[in-house]
């Protein structure tokens, strides 16, 4: 087991609340997840839930240098492993704090709408006031061709975003531990 692994395992000990999984995500679900998103026009993009930097890192990679890039980690543990990303001359932007307070952050960075919302938080175990709020400012700083993108493992959670979200589209991936269900979410 890498240190990744064991990082991830210990954590979902400690807070099952918090962290929703036992091992950190796939590359194929990162691949899964950011295959539609067009980094040569986006100008703003933000991540629930940066885990051990999966996601963060390929976004990064793949972002043009002035897309501003907001990641948020509440755990502790995890956003030290990945605050050496934060780089404001580059306009990236790693967050110890709740996805609850992204509209916060972005009015500091002098944005009120973002292009891609990318999501690791799992929902389903979060208690769901904060769940509602989170997908509530989502929806409302979300530019109208903008997309929310999250996984989640199982579908209990699909009710909830066709509440918020016109337009859900679900996808698969099953190369991941556990398989995720993808939701693909617009205006």
């Amino acid at each position: 087991m890498n240190y990744e692994q064991r990082l991830f395992l210990k954590n979902f000990i400690q807070q099952p609340d918090i962290i929703g999984s036992i091992a950190p995500s796939s590359k194929y679900l990162c691949f899964s997840m950011l295959k539609n998103i067009n980094f040569e026009s986006s100008k703003c993009i933000v991540e629930y839930g940066s885990g051990t930097g999966i996601f963060t890192k390929e976004i990064i990679r793949r972002k043009k240098k002035d897309t501003l890039f907001i990641s948020f980690e509440l755990n502790k543990d995890m956003f030290s492993r990945l605050k050496s990303l934060h780089s404001p001359k580059d306009n990236i932007y790693i967050i110890n704090d709740s996805a609850e307070n992204m509209m916060d952050y972005l009015t500091q960075q002098g944005f009120n709408e973002v292009d891609y919302i990318i999501s690791g938080l799992p929902f389903t175990v979060l208690p769901r006031k904060v769940s509602l709020r989170i997908l509530n400012n989502t929806f409302q700083v979300l530019s109208n061709k903008g997309d929310f993108i999250t996984f989640q493992y199982s579908l209990h959670f699909l009710s909830t975003l066709k509440e918020i979200f016109p337009k859900v589209k679900l996808g698969i991936q099953l190369l991941n531990i556990p398989p995720a269900f993808i939701y693909y979410c617009k205006k």
